[in-house]
């Protein structure tokens, strides 16, 4: 069976793609990823092979264009309905990064003839292309699946770029969502679904040896914020601000960056450890509690781990990942304009130790374990696709 993974450039959505791909190609199977050329060296290093299709295309910069003002998550009771036309045009970006992917992506899998497309859930390409060449496409999610909830806007985003590829319209849920979110942290759906343990992969990297060498002897605290709100400016990268609300507890402080926000950091007090490109899955076992903008990946990691989370959702996605995460009881949230650094120490008092936080992270972590692995998906993708399953 030959399978075609697809995603837009951001590395964070290609990330859980990962685990699928290396088991589909362990089961014998031949598994091409095709992306924006930035993203190909992410995808060797991962151990696939890439594809590059289409231009590269400043991410940030099309949000500005499409959306205007970023989105920020308020406590207004009128937010919401005020914000929607934006969530409209949000979809209009996935639109647009589907139209500058498509046409390579449609010749080489012309060339290449794939039994299945497999997409990140905000990559439109990947359904629509399947749809060209007739092969079923599967979604690959994140985390708490978003996209569905707003599904509603991604059919007009979508037509004038239907219209030019002769599409009456395409299923952006796809044939069958692969989800690797735990039942009780996943909200009501109605598509097929197949659950998948969540294994993470955050890169390639080294261990560092105070890992090893220095065991915490306070509570660990992880502060991360993700890879993209950076690229908006430091006006919304509240990592150092975090960091320098909680330096003074009795804890341990770790200030999980990449390297090219470093300069938006700034001065910090004594004792926070800044560690850049540390894979989340070599330093999260070590820590009490994650405090982030509420990613997807990071949400998964950590409770992957056992660890709660101190969620601060600047951005809808975030929010709605927040209110999942709350809703399972492992982790709290606290919206940026209440995120005083009063505020924030309390909170992050309230959830160390046996708290009840950490007991449902634990039972989530369970939840995770009890999915099928990667490699038992694989015989559930060759069925769809038609094609007899490989064992070696």
């Amino acid at each position: 069976m030959r399978v075609l993974f697809t995603s837009w450039s951001g590395a964070t959505h290609y990330f859980p793609q990962v685990p699928l791909g290396w088991a589909l190609q362990a089961a014998g199977h031949e598994v091409r990823v095709a992306s924006q050329p930035a993203l190909a060296p992410v995808i060797t290093g991962s151990g696939l092979t890439a594809v590059s299709v289409g231009p590269d295309v400043d991410y940030p910069g099309l949000v500005k264009e499409k959306v205007g003002e970023l989105p920020i998550v308020r406590a207004a009771p009128d937010w919401r309905e005020r914000h929607r036309g934006k969530t409209a045009r949000a979809h209009e970006v996935f639109g647009a990064m589907a139209d500058v992917m498509v046409d390579d992506l449609l010749e080489f899998a012309r060339w290449w003839r794939p039994d299945l497309v497999v997409f990140d859930p905000t990559s439109y390409a990947g359904p629509l292309v399947a749809a060209l060449v007739g092969v079923p496409a599967v979604r690959n999610l994140w985390g708490p699946d978003l996209m569905y909830r707003f599904d509603e806007f991604a059919g007009e985003a979508l037509r004038p770029l239907c219209e030019r590829l002769g599409l009456a319209g395409v299923r952006t849920l796809g044939a069958m969502t692969v989800d690797p979110c735990p039942p009780r942290l996943q909200i009501a759906t109605d598509y097929r679904r197949q659950g998948m343990r969540y294994v993470p992969y955050n890169g390639p990297g080294v261990l560092p040896r105070w890992l090893l060498d220095e065991p915490p002897t306070r509570p660990r605290v992880c502060v991360s914020w993700g890879t993209v709100l950076g690229g908006f400016g430091q006006d919304v990268f509240l990592a150092p601000r975090v960091a320098r609300a909680i330096a003074d507890l009795d804890v341990e402080v770790v200030l999980a960056i990449a390297p090219a926000h470093r300069e938006l950091i700034g001065d910090l007090p004594p004792g926070v450890r800044v560690v850049e490109s540390l894979p989340f899955h070599m330093l999260l076992p070590t820590c009490d509690l994650m405090i982030s903008q509420g990613g997807g990946g990071t949400i998964l990691t950590a409770l992957l781990n056992g660890v709660p989370m101190l969620v601060v959702p600047q951005l809808p996605d975030h929010a709605f990942h927040a209110r999942c995460l709350v809703n399972s009881g492992a982790g709290a949230s606290v919206l940026e304009e209440d995120a005083t650094e009063e505020r924030i120490r309390e909170q992050v008092l309230a959830m160390l130790g046996d708290s009840p936080f950490r007991a449902a992270a634990g039972e989530l972590r369970a939840d995770i374990l009890a999915q099928p692995s990667p490699i038992e998906v694989v015989d559930v993708l060759a069925d769809l696709a038609g094609s007899p399953a490989l064992t070696g």
